[in-house]
């Protein structure tokens, strides 16, 4: 198993301060699986590590 990568996703910021964050998947032994999608809000655990790297990326 690589480790995860977050320049591998996509992150879309919406007007209400949510962030949307898909995972790409990657195709192993010929069967890929559908991406994996996650919404983070203000307050969730996670918000702040995703928020942060949409700022690097110039998203926000």
């Amino acid at each position: 198993m690589s480790p995860f990568n977050p320049e591998q996703c996509d992150i879309e910021c919406r007007r209400n301060g949510i962030l949307v964050v898909r995972v790409h998947s990657v195709d192993r032994m010929g069967r890929p699986l559908p991406d994996a999608v996650f919404t983070f809000r203000p307050g969730d655990p996670q918000y702040e590590y995703w928020y942060q790297i949409a700022k690097e990326r110039r998203l926000l």
